[in-house]
């Protein structure tokens, strides 16, 4: 789960919310272009963009989506990977952009990013915060007792009927609550003050009920709740905060709107009486996502009487509007075609790398990428770690994006099959770039000699340190057993150890000590992996990978 959280979700997650952000920006510039122009439906309708942008965990590459001239630089992150000196049957991976392998980012201890914990830590004290405030609101609702006053309920299903809703609506008293609010959409209450009959006339009481209806009409709580869900998945984003605050404020004006459109053309006036007089006597509604009441935001009151005074009914627009939603949405909720330019990643392969337990009777090896590709292949290797195959028989493809390559394998054996190397690169995409050099590794069950997987006996500097000299020139890391001579430190960003010019990673002469050479500096927090989900250079002899570690370290202010 962890794994597909950060590996998957999270990217997906920060990607939606920088695209949601500039969608944002795009429709608080057009509603500053078309002012009151635009029905106050339609202004709200803008704000669904967002919505969905945020809702989408990915979106359709598009040649004309919007995200086509916002390149995205992925570069912050590197993966150090190396093998043995080249060889005939060498797989020797270069420094690679980490982007492209979330796996090569920094870890804390356990294999937690430290910025998905925070994300974590603070969408669970708002999902905590929103649940509280919910109960406190549900609990204080559920034990008052319905309002029976016959000439309120009366009015209450007159306007029902004037605004066609059939939903049984019940009306309680509360001090929960200051201020008129509908709480709830699968059994909707409508919560007054205390009191609150008796201070407003029937004709006032009216207008607020048809307000009330139309956020029933709307399916607004609804709503409320899936802003509510993706404010706490998307917490960190500033401008998320203030597009919801903005969509409460235009949803109380498309709510002013459908009642007065089912009211008549003389109620404008004492409709926005009946608001002022709301505000008078009334703080703001409580915000809480189960709630909708028709005293939001009193900062934006002037906005709302405006458009009470100036509204008249009309149907006009709804080509102009609907035409322009779908345009905005044609290139606002497709993403950016990047296939061009990135080489095709692997996503599958049968069997897994690194598998210990595969069936011998296993008669094909395949391997899937992220796109389709030219038809070329380059299964690399040889020796008695390759597996043959069947005489006559050649590798192929199943589909433009699954190879596959027979095999007769035996029992307790370890295989090695390379995908790509430094020689041959014809595993390319239709765009002609290569995938990057990897490999399959896997022993078959049955009889065998013992495998150990390899761990690390020492760290110099030690994991966790505090008191590192900045005059270290050397990383090393040592194993409990002898290793294949390839390496993956991995991580990014300025956090990650500067390496000195024409130098590279190294093995001492007893294969189990790896030397990265570091340039560091004084008093900073250096955070690094050896392996990931993506590179596992650090195998042993018999080619079993390190389970990743996450390595930190800080150095002292002087040296």
């Amino acid at each position: 789960m962890q794994e597909f959280i950060e590996y998957q979700s999270w990217p997906l997650l920060l990607k939606a919310s920088w695209q949601a952000g500039v969608i944002i920006l795009l429709v608080l510039a057009a509603q500053y272009a078309l002012g009151r122009r635009w029905h106050p439906r339609w202004r709200h309708a803008l704000w669904w963009l967002v919505v969905l942008r945020l809702a989408l965990p990915a979106t359709i590459p598009s040649p004309v989506s919007l995200f086509n001239i916002f390149p995205v630089s992925d570069g912050a992150a590197r993966v150090v990977s190396a093998e043995a000196a080249p060889g005939p049957e060498d797989i020797q991976p270069s420094v690679e952009d980490a982007a492209t392998h979330p796996g090569g980012a920094p870890h804390w201890w356990g294999g937690v990013s430290p910025w998905l914990g925070l994300w974590a830590a603070g969408a669970l004290f708002m999902a905590v915060c929103l649940g509280i405030n919910h109960f406190r609101i549900h609990r204080n609702v559920t034990r008052r007792r319905p309002l029976i006053d016959e000439a309120v309920l009366n009015l209450l299903e007159d306007c029902k009927q004037q605004m066609g809703v059939r939903t049984p609506i019940t009306l309680i008293e509360t001090a929960a609550v200051d201020g008129p609010c509908l709480f709830g959409f699968l059994r909707p209450r409508l919560l007054l003050p205390p009191g609150f009959t008796r201070g407003f006339s029937l004709d006032e009481l009216r207008y607020v009920f048809l307000h009330e209806l139309a956020h029933v009409k709307r399916h607004d709580i609804f709503l409320g709740w899936l802003m509510a869900f993706l404010q706490i998945l998307h917490w960190f984003n500033p401008l998320v905060w203030l597009a919801f605050s903005r969509m409460r404020v235009d949803r109380e004006l498309a709510c002013d709107a459908l009642a007065l459109s089912h009211a008549e053309e003389q109620d404008n006036q004492p409709y926005g009486r009946t608001i002022v007089k709301l505000l008078e006597h009334f703080g703001n509604s409580i915000r809480a996502p189960s709630l909708a009441g028709i005293v939001e935001e009193k900062q934006q009151m002037k906005e709302r009487i405006i458009m009470i005074a100036k509204f008249h009914k009309s149907n006009g627009g709804f080509a102009v509007a609907a035409s322009l939603l779908a345009a905005l949405g044609l290139v606002t909720l497709t993403d950016a075609q990047t296939t061009a330019n990135v080489a095709p990643r692997i996503i599958s392969t049968s069997p897994k790398a690194g598998a210990t337990d595969v069936d011998p009777a296993l008669k094909e090896i395949s391997v899937t990428f992220d796109r389709d590709m030219d038809g070329g292949m380059s299964w690399t290797g040889g020796g008695p770690d390759m597996p043959k195959s069947p005489e006559g028989v050649r590798a192929y493809w199943r589909d433009k994006r699954t190879c596959v390559l027979p095999v007769k394998l035996q029992s307790g054996h370890h295989y090695r099959v390379g995908i790509n190397s430094m020689s041959y690169q014809s595993f390319r995409g239709t765009n002609g770039l290569p995938t990057a050099i990897s490999a399959i590794s896997f022993t078959t069950s049955g009889p065998k000699m013992k495998i150990t997987a390899p761990e690390i006996v020492r760290l110099n500097p030690p994991n966790g340190a505090r008191d590192v000299s900045p005059a270290l020139t050397e990383l090393r890391v040592t194993f409990s057993v002898p290793m294949s001579q390839g390496c993956s430190w991995c991580g990014g960003g300025p956090n990650f150890p500067t390496i000195p010019d024409g130098k590279k990673p190294h093995w001492t002469d007893d294969g189990k000590t790896c030397v990265l050479p570091v340039e560091l500096k004084p008093g900073w927090e250096y955070e690094l992996g050896l392996n990931s989900r993506s590179y596992h250079g650090f195998q042993s002899a018999e080619e079993v990978p390190l389970t990743p570690v996450g390595y930190t370290f800080k150095t002292r202010d002087q040296p």
